[in-house]
């Protein structure tokens, strides 16, 4: 399957390829702060820990464009104010559904030395531009830890709107609790964001 990439001011989006394996094992899976708002975290505390869970990331985010036709993107620099151009400094993208009815989940993360710049956010508004443009799911959801707030904002600035609290990943059972949910459907996508042009 031909993986489409897209382009925003800043960013490249690019399909994952297991050669990014020790990019995202020292970007996001070393990162302790990173780590924090992610699931297995608790892996992460060697370098083989680290190798480990990000092949394992790898595999889960490469299979669904084969199986669903959407998957994740390695986040990558185009704007060479922000460092060399093609690193990878992330990934956003899509997740098989985990919720009936609520069609695919959108899940990110980034290097920390890219936070507070409004990348995820400018990732996150093209994958949902492509997946309500170029498929034809009817919604997309997504879920961070309750103490999240920065992940809550980014939701909201997407148009994403909390519905209620999930237990998701088995997150009641770790003791983390309910899993704030939030979701957007292509009509209301269409209704507040101007089509592609």
């Amino acid at each position: 399957m031909l993986i489409t990439i897209l382009r925003t001011k800043r960013l490249i989006l690019r399909p994952l390829l297991f050669s990014d394996l020790n990019a995202m094992a020292d970007t996001i899976m070393a990162d302790k702060e990173v780590m924090h708002w992610l699931p297995y975290s608790h892996l992460c505390s060697t370098p083989e820990g680290q190798a480990y869970l990000a092949k394992g990331y790898l595999l889960d985010f490469i299979r669904p464009w084969k199986e669903n036709g959407f998957g994740m993107w390695a986040v990558c620099i185009r704007d060479q104010a922000l460092g060399a151009v093609g690193q990878f400094i992330g990934y956003c993208g899509f997740l098989p559904e985990k919720i009936a009815g609520a069609g695919p989940e959108i899940a990110y993360a980034m290097g920390k030395s890219m936070w507070g710049q409004g990348l995820i956010p400018e990732a996150l508004d093209a994958c949902l531009a492509w997946i309500f443009n170029h498929t034809a799911h009817t919604g997309v959801y997504a879920v961070t830890d309750t103490g999240n707030r920065a992940s809550r904002k980014v939701m909201e600035k997407a148009g994403m709107r909390y519905k209620r609290g999930v237990d998701l990943y088995n997150s009641v059972a770790k003791g983390v609790g309910l899993l704030p949910f939030y979701a957007i459907t292509r009509e209301d996508y269409f209704e507040n964001i101007p089509p592609e042009p």
